[in-house]
């Protein structure tokens, strides 16, 4: 049954912490499957990357880095599906995942689909302040970082408009993501659910926030990282919402 209006507990930055043991706990039972799972998102990743480079627009490569964090919601479903089937006692696989994938409800892919317009949204403005500062093309690998004060410059610039985007998507669904996928809330009540407990226990969240765009962010870089780094995070994400709205499946390992 979804309940009307779930309500946060208040959490404090030690929950960060005992989050971030739980999903490597979790991630060192489950580490085949979900190196798999994460390595396909690395590995396009690293392709969308590289046609960057080759198109002449390189420079371009941190802001689609950073933009990940927008869509990044959109793979909870799956590691939700390996942590269910782990707490299961049996051994998670693919079909488990591509079953959490598939069983996604209508409402949580409603909201995935205003993630994906605000990626879109913060490519094309990425892409127009590229256009104003830089305005040439910049090939290889090497010119994705701030070599020079106008590389600098643009990608400053860029962070900052990027920033906007990623509060907004990490207040939105941080836990109406978790709420959806079990379905305990509609759309506008998980959201508004996220939001008040984001606010409810700001200095937790800040602090996870700002773990969750470091870590992810430098592990797309180092692209081998994001296999490793991704699921822990997707299994610590669980842990933090099972504290915030205890339910029938809050106990841990």
């Amino acid at each position: 049954m979804i309940a009307r209006r779930p309500e946060p507990q208040h959490i404090r930055p030690a929950h960060v912490i005992t989050a971030l043991s739980h999903g490597l706990r979790l991630f060192a039972r489950t580490a085949q499957v979900c190196i798999v799972y994460a390595g396909t998102f690395a590995l396009l990743g690293m392709v969308l990357i590289w046609l960057l480079s080759v198109a002449g627009l390189a420079p371009m490569g941190l802001p689609l880095v950073g933009g990940f964090l927008l869509v990044a919601p959109a793979l909870l479903p799956g590691f939700f599906a390996i942590s269910a089937v782990q707490r299961s006692g049996r051994k998670p696989a693919w079909r488990d995942v591509a079953k959490g994938i598939l069983n996604t409800p209508r409402a949580l892919w409603g909201l995935l689909l205003v993630c994906a317009f605000l990626f879109v949204i913060w490519m094309t403005d990425a892409g127009i302040l590229y256009s104003f500062m830089l305005g040439r093309n910049y090939a290889g690998w090497e010119m994705l970082f701030p070599l020079s004060a106008t590389l600098l410059r643009f990608h400053l610039g860029a962070a900052v408009a990027g920033s906007l985007f990623a509060l907004i998507v990490f207040c939105i669904t941080a836990y109406a993501v978790p709420l959806l996928i079990e379905r305990r809330a509609n759309l506008v009540t998980a959201v508004t659910a996220s939001v008040r407990a984001v606010f409810r226990s700001i200095a937790a969240n800040a602090l996870w926030s700002l773990i969750l765009a470091t870590s992810v962010i430098f592990s797309i870089i180092v692209p081998l990282l994001l296999t490793i780094v991704l699921p822990i995070v997707a299994f610590a994400t669980e842990s933090l919402y099972r504290a915030v709205f205890p339910g029938s499946e809050d106990s841990q390992d």
